[in-house]
């Protein structure tokens, strides 16, 4: 468990720096490799967020759904299924939030979910 947190705080950071590193013509090491492999799926798709706003909103909503239904983090994504998704929706139309937000919320989940089937995460 120890190395999948480092690897989460590692995360797109490590992955950018990496990235930038790797512009010329130097090959990526053993370590670097590694690093790169075990960065969690959904830190990839954090990662792959440009808009800076969009993803400090997506981070917020995701916290709200994982403390709604009590996930630690993403990586208990698998448990997860429809019937937390509506509960979650039901909270979030009981909170007076508008229907923008809550749709932003909803694509939001979505877009990690899509994210996660198509890794196989």
């Amino acid at each position: 468990m120890a190395g999948h947190q480092s690897a989460a705080r590692c995360g797109a950071k490590c992955m950018s720096e990496l990235v930038m590193a790797n512009a010329g013509e130097r090959r990526l090491t053993a370590l670097e490799f590694q690093e790169l492999a075990s960065v969690p799926a959904a830190v990839e798709w954090f990662a792959n967020i440009r808009n800076p706003r969009t993803r400090r909103a997506y981070q917020a909503d995701l916290r709200d759904f994982c403390s709604f239904v009590g996930l630690a983090g993403a990586e208990e994504f698998r448990v997860v299924n429809r019937a937390h998704v509506l509960a979650w929706r039901a909270q979030l139309e009981l909170r007076a939030l508008s229907g923008a937000t809550i749709r932003r919320k909803l694509a939001a989940l979505a877009s990690l979910f899509d994210y996660l089937l198509d890794n196989n995460a």
